[in-house]
């Protein structure tokens, strides 16, 4: 009987130490909730660093990581419309990494069940009010060109415009803002599409154009070497047959040859035409 007195005894000890225990691993911090109310060290939220750590078993325990966490300006991350300072209408999309100040958790859990939400619509109003307030210099043509070549800038003043209201409101520190994405207007875009339409059209018509011209002038060429080799196999007949014939009036039967030839030409003919002189009896 003692020994199931002392089993029982342990059993319970052990029941009361994991109900008292709780393990907090790397990168996150513990805050104990004891009948809604978190419990404090004076006006500050008593935060449990990693490892193994105590409680009241009716201390209910709430684990916040410290990771880096990011997002966007949309839920489905694309990008939104916002007016620039000169009245342009552009579409940009960015991205906000923010992590979880410890000396703000009470903040930061208070609004945890609609905290990236609201964040979010922060993150909104922020960049959009950055934006229309980013005037462009003289040397530049409008303020989406400003905009484009100073985006470290514009990243700056949307992180410093942000900060103070995050960690304040939220309980988060804003740690760095990405611009991801920033379209030029529509009007613009439709005027570079028909720029780059009109170029890549003038490019194949040139292209198209050296190709005829090239082929033109093979086949001139070609037409030219044909040309000339008739010329000159017409040249060496005629030096040949010049050479005989002369060969045949040195020998004194050019006039016998040519005889010849007349009457093997009008022999092969199915037709002959005489041409006399009329008489005066005619």
């Amino acid at each position: 009987m003692i020994i199931g007195i002392l089993s029982g005894c342990a059993l319970v000890a052990a029941l009361v130490f994991l109900r008292s225990s709780f393990r907090v691993d790397n990168g996150n911090v513990a805050v104990l909730e004891v009948f809604g109310r978190f419990m404090r060290d004076g006006d500050t939220v008593r935060l449990h660093v990693p490892g193994l750590r105590m409680r009241r078993p009716w201390a209910r325990v709430v684990t916040v990581s410290l990771a880096e966490r990011s997002l966007s300006l949309d839920d489905k991350h694309n990008a939104i419309e916002a007016l620039a300072a000169d009245g342009t209408r552009i579409r940009v999309n960015a991205r906000l990494r923010y992590r979880v100040a410890p000396e703000r958790i009470g903040t930061f859990l208070a609004e945890a069940k609609d905290a990236r939400e609201h964040l979010a619509g922060l993150f909104r109003v922020t960049v959009r009010e950055q934006l229309a307030r980013f005037e462009p210099r003289a040397s530049e043509l409008s303020a989406y060109t400003g905009l484009r070549l100073r985006m470290p800038e514009l990243q700056q003043c949307i992180l410093d415009a942000l900060q103070a209201n995050a960690l304040e409101e939220f309980g988060v520190r804003a740690s760095a803002v990405d611009i991801l994405q920033i379209d030029p207007p529509e009007e613009l875009v439709d005027a570079l599409n028909a720029v780059i339409t009109a170029e890549s059209e003038a490019n194949a018509l040139v292209s198209r154009t050296e190709l005829q011209c090239q082929q033109r002038m093979l086949s001139a060429e070609h037409a030219v070497t044909i040309a000339n080799a008739r010329a000159h196999a017409s040249e060496s007949e005629i030096r040949t047959i010049g050479t005989e014939l002369a060969t045949l009036a040195d020998q004194g039967v050019l006039r016998d040859y040519v005889a010849r030839r007349r009457i093997e030409v009008l022999g092969g003919s199915h037709r002959v035409y005489l041409n006399h002189q009329p008489t005066a009896r005619s």
